[in-house]
């Protein structure tokens, strides 16, 4: 009788993590998650420690430089904290495989260590702020990177999901200014307009065409499985890319995704 409710979990979908532990890739996002749900058993281990990852802008004034860095890491035991992780889980994992690992690493790094540095130089009297912790506000730099990449995506009961990203800003936004927590504001719309001008140097978020794109371009898709042999239209490409002048009106065409990749997408 037992054998009939047996079932199996399915196998983590493979990624392209830093390294492996077991048959799971760790990814940045992946990293960020195991260190956040480690951080709850630290806050019941030491809270004096677990303070000592959170960022105060006062503290930081007084030397404890680090915590521009470690305050992601930081998150309290609470329902909230494991629904933020569950959602940074998909929604960063979407946005490390659009960007490329060391990018989406360089974006995480900058969106957490640029606001919160300037908001640290700053009177903390004018600017009030409250203790940042946790992965919430680098969700909400990658779900608005998501939406500005993909705005038409369908969300909740079909709604664009830039619609969802704008109204998640806004009352944020109406929350911060209502409390006149103007730091804490400040390092918010410091942290989504650096994510989006960061992504728009890389050629992404095309759609945000107010932000200027000074020169990057997507970076090609990775290749799986052996290299395909050169056409004449690949090596005309090659002869451009060695100075060689060749006149033609082609473009090279975008490579098209695999099967196994277009359903692990609608899948997750």
């Amino acid at each position: 009788m037992a054998s009939r409710f047996q079932f199996a979990l399915p196998d983590p979908r493979p990624r392209d993590g830093w390294f492996r532990i077991g048959n799971l890739d760790i990814t940045t996002t992946a990293l960020l998650v195991i260190i956040g749900a480690a951080s709850m058993f630290l806050f019941a281990i030491s809270t004096t420690l677990f303070g000592q990852l959170i960022f105060d802008p006062v503290l930081v004034r007084n030397g404890e430089i680090w915590r521009l860095l470690t305050w992601p890491l930081a998150n309290a035991p609470g329902i909230w904290a494991v629904l933020t992780m569950v959602f940074f889980w998909f929604v960063g994992h979407i946005i490390e495989e659009l960007l490329g690992r060391r990018r989406y690493a360089v974006l995480l790094a900058v969106v957490t260590v640029v606001p919160a540095a300037v908001v640290s130089l700053l009177d903390p009297v004018t600017f009030r702020s409250i203790d940042e912790v946790g992965l919430g506000l680098l969700l909400t730099v990658t779900f608005v990177v998501f939406a500005a990449e993909n705005p038409h995506a369908p969300s909740w009961f079909g709604i664009p999901v830039w619609v969802i990203a704008t109204v998640f800003i806004g009352i944020n936004i109406l929350q911060l200014a209502g409390l006149r927590l103007w730091g804490t504001l400040l390092m918010t719309l410091i942290a989504v307009a650096l994510g989006l001008v960061v992504v728009r140097q890389w050629g992404f978020a095309e759609r945000v065409s107010f932000i200027p794109n000074l020169g990057s371009s997507k970076p090609s898709p990775p290749r799986r499985g052996p290299a395909p042999p050169r056409s004449p239209s690949r090596r005309s490409a090659d002869k451009r890319r060695s100075g060689q002048v060749v006149e033609g009106p082609w473009s090279a065409p975008a490579p098209p995704r695999s099967t196994a990749d277009v359903a692990a997408a609608q899948a997750e």
